[in-house]
């Protein structure tokens, strides 16, 4: 239809002109003969007309709908490395703020002479080595070509090193470990899994003070679980918590809550093709489940 509007008025100037020709052979009655050669020799190099015509429409509506999915594309990109910015300006917001807290209670350790002071200044040390290590695997995730190996790996190889990590604080905060050693072997990347295992653990530490804390892996359905009888998670939370920043209402009483955990646990977990699940109600502490691949290839990559 756009293609016949483009030729319509050269059409209407020929077809005026024949119909002239036709009124004066008709008025003065000449033989049609040489008026239907003259038609169709004007109809046959019409016809060539717009078919060079349409070709050239042709190529011009290509070129025109290439045209507009460059810039759309570049709409695109700009959208993206505006959402990136903003991404990467409120987590430094959220990760400066929460340093702070960690730093500023060291610095009054440090001018305390007072017994079991060293182990506090060790728990505190060790939250901005967490803290520090979030940052850098939180840039590393936004690079999209970060590799990620996926090799098969031992559960002990995965929880015994984190579990000798944060002995201290299992020790300050009275939290009894609950954890059998595991050999059965998962497909992960060990580095970035122990960091989302670490996570969760550092997790159920924060709200599971005085309780227990039980990690177990269940080789049939190739599930982790780390599990804590703390304070729980209310139900209007559940639904938010790896979101970037939120710590929701338990975030509000404590302290050290940072609302980026959780959320690099998810970005992680993406990336990994590990599943994460969380269970719980307030007052009855919580269950994070981690579900890994099944056993079989070795030596995978994903970025």
């Amino acid at each position: 239809m756009n293609f016949l509007k483009t030729i319509s008025n050269e059409a209407l100037i020929i077809l005026l002109i024949l119909v002239l020709f036709l009124f004066i052979f008709f008025v003065f009655s000449l033989p049609m003969m040489p008026f239907l050669l003259a038609l169709a020799i004007i109809v046959f190099v019409f016809a060539i007309y717009a078919f060079y015509r349409y070709i050239s429409y042709q190529k011009h509506q290509r070129l025109e709908e290439q045209v507009e999915a460059l810039e759309q594309s570049l709409h695109n990109v700009r959208n993206e490395q505006i959402e990136y910015k903003k991404e990467v300006e409120a987590y430094f917001l959220t990760w400066v703020h929460q340093m702070k807290t960690p730093i500023t209670a060291s610095k009054l350790l440090l001018g305390r002479n007072e017994e079991g002071m060293v182990n506090q200044l060790r728990q505190e040390i060790l939250q901005i080595d967490n803290y520090s290590n979030l940052a850098l695997s939180y840039l590393k995730l936004l690079n999209h070509n970060t590799d990620m190996v996926l090799a098969p790996v031992t559960i002990d190889e995965l929880i015994r090193p984190l579990i000798k990590k944060y002995s201290i604080q299992f020790i300050e905060n009275q939290t009894k470990i609950h954890y059998e050693k595991s050999t059965a072997k998962v497909i992960t990347d060990a580095r970035w899994c122990s960091i989302m295992i670490e996570q969760l653990l550092n997790n159920a530490l924060k709200y599971a003070r005085g309780q227990d804390i039980w990690i177990n892996y269940n080789e049939n359905e190739q599930k982790l679980e780390i599990r804590d009888n703390g304070i729980g998670i209310s139900r209007a939370d559940l639904p938010k918590i790896f979101d970037q920043g939120y710590s929701g209402y338990n975030g509000r009483l404590h302290e050290k809550s940072s609302g980026i955990g959780l959320f690099i646990v998810k970005r992680i977990s993406k990336h990994l093709n590990h599943s994460v699940e969380v269970e719980s109600e307030l007052g009855e502490g919580a269950q994070f489940t981690i579900q890994f691949p099944q056993y079989g290839q070795h030596g995978t990559k994903r970025s």
